[in-house]
């Protein structure tokens, strides 16, 4: 089981809709870029967001998820969230890569011209 500090701080919290033997189902909303196969964390925020689960989203159906409960401390309940940490970006989707790309880029033909 993972420590509650290897969660990320970032990370965007869902409500948990149901709760059934092993799994839990939620709505990811806007979050598009929630995926199955992800992992996410139920947390208990009545302490301070303790851990309760690691969960892995198994399948999405409609507008609605559902993560399977693959370890546990205690019993997940309705009265928990869902935590999941967004995927980084990749480098060639970054805006600061591609600013620093094009200043580089003038920056050469500049000196290149002024070489001459």
């Amino acid at each position: 089981m993972a420590p509650a500090s290897s969660i990320p701080r970032d990370a965007a919290r869902f409500e948990i809709d149901a709760v059934d033997d092993s799994t839990a189902r939620f709505r990811p909303q806007e979050s598009q870029w929630v995926r199955v196969g992800m992992s996410a964390y139920a947390v208990d925020p009545v302490n301070r967001d303790a851990l309760v689960a690691r969960l892995r989203i198994k399948s999405m159906n409609g507008s609605a998820m559902t993560a399977l409960v693959t370890s546990q401390v205690g019993r997940v309940n309705t009265s928990h969230f869902l935590l999941i940490a967004r995927p980084a970006e990749p480098w060639w989707r970054a805006r600061h890569f591609w600013w620093g790309a094009a200043a580089g880029g003038a920056l050469g033909a500049a000196a290149g011209t002024l070489a001459k």
